[in-house]
């Protein structure tokens, strides 16, 4: 083992903040937390004074690509999930991004959807597409061979096909998340032990199954939250212990993609070319008045939807859907911290979403996720104290990756440097992907 080195400032466990404190880190983990005044005399140390020293943060809700790696670490995000990738490429960028000096966020992955054919939606670059339950649980069966961290359900697999790739999923122990569509409510999904839902997809069709099979948009049900029907699915969710990746800043993103002010957002100048090609083909600037009204009555359903899973204890983690329409890795994860905070967490349940909590739901509780002896030294220095202010994790002063030192300004100049690249992969590949 190297010598130790001491990080001295406030510094946030799983018992709050602890002023005046130092965390030691030798190799790539922590060895310790003490009083600052209690470190051996000639112990390496940086001292951060006015500053808190946090776990790296946790984005559980990506589609990974290379150009990203800088933006998440200049944010202090240093393990990402992908949740929906072509299975070659991200078990490469696992390797890669996962190796013990990379530059890059540790990747958690799902390797692809697994959907069905045609309406609404079929990514074929990033899922494989089943017509049959036994097709279903052969996939299940490959992507598991093959080595993925979990499984991913989509929105276009059919009924049968859904349940037998949950169920053989099961008979793996792999935890499974999925997005909610044709196939099975929330109701239906978390009776059956889906580990994981994703966007709050299903839980209005499951308030309204019967205006769901007239016919209603999803989009349309979301206004009317009766009581009597939101408090038992509430219950059901958090009786579970289901895990829910709210994704709320893509919703937002979607629904506000008109104004503005978000093309002029501090993001901006780091969107690669073909990336914003694609956000302007897919989610043209100018939104009709009649679809606008309808996504501020459903933004509103769901703002209340999730302050209600918050207010009775429901296992909820941090994630964004990068790089949807002006969803960009590092700065979502920040906005959806604030608009966490804004539902009803505290600063402190916001930051847990994002780190302890989020290590849980991927299966990395004992790598990542919070700052103990033992485990990784993925950590992040903040300006300020987030847990007065949640707005402080965006005052990023330095990051550590598996005890290596990363400056903010470098990775940032690193990612400006993709941005001013004319064609990466080509506008092909992202429209592919989405």
């Amino acid at each position: 083992m190297s010598e130790p080195t001491a990080l001295c400032g406030s510094v946030l466990t799983a018992d709050g903040v602890r002023h005046q404190h130092a965390v030691t880190v030798a190799d790539d983990r922590i060895v310790g937390i003490c009083p600052a005044a209690t470190l051996p005399a000639g112990l390496a140390r940086r001292e951060f004074d006015g500053a808190t020293i946090i776990p790296g943060l946790i984005d559980a809700h990506v589609h990974s690509d290379d150009w990203q790696a800088p933006l998440f670490l200049a944010h202090g995000v240093t393990t990402v999930r992908d949740t929906g990738c072509a299975l070659d490429e991200v078990l490469a960028r696992r390797a890669r991004w996962n190796a013990p000096l990379a530059r890059a966020p540790r990747l958690c992955c799902c390797g692809p959807l697994i959907d069905g054919p045609g309406v609404p939606f079929s990514w074929t670059p990033m899922a494989e597409i089943v017509r049959t339950p036994a097709a279903a649980r052969d996939c299940v069966d490959r992507l598991v061979d093959a080595g993925v961290d979990q499984i991913k359900l989509y929105a276009s697999l059919d009924r049968a096909c859904f349940f037998a790739a949950l169920d053989q999923a099961q008979r793996h122990g792999r935890f499974t998340l999925a997005h909610l569509q044709n196939h099975a409510d929330a109701r239906e999904a978390i009776s059956a032990g889906l580990d994981e839902i994703e966007h709050l997809s299903g839980f209005a069709e499951a308030l309204w199954p019967e205006r769901r099979a007239a016919g209603v948009h999803w989009l349309d049900l979301w206004p009317d939250l009766a009581p009597e029907r939101v408090t038992p699915l509430v219950h059901l969710a958090v009786e579970h212990g289901t895990w829910l990746t709210l994704t709320r800043v893509v919703w937002h993103a979607i629904g506000r993609n008109d104004q503005p002010t978000q093309r002029c957002r501090p993001h901006q100048p780091f969107v690669p070319p073909d990336v914003a090609r694609w956000w302007q083909e897919q989610y043209p600037y100018g939104m009709p008045a009649a679809r606008r009204h309808t996504w501020v009555r459903a933004l509103a359903g769901l703002q209340i939807m999730s302050s209600l899973l918050i207010e009775r204890g429901a296992r909820i983690v941090a994630g964004t859907d990068t790089p949807f329409v002006q969803v960009m890795p590092g700065f979502s994860l920040h906005d959806e911290l604030e608009q966490l905070v804004e539902c009803g967490m505290t600063p402190a349940e916001a930051l847990a979403a994002a780190t302890n909590r989020a290590a849980d739901a991927l299966g990395w509780g004992q790598r990542v996720g919070t700052i103990a002896p033992g485990l990784l030294a993925d950590l992040v220095v903040v300006r300020g104290d987030p847990l007065a202010d949640i707005r402080a994790t965006r005052a990023v002063l330095a990051v550590m990756r598996g005890g290596v030192w990363l400056d903010p300004a470098e990775l940032l100049a690193e990612a400006a440097h993709h941005a001013r690249q004319p064609v990466r992969h080509g506008a092909r590949r992202i429209g592919e992907w989405y």
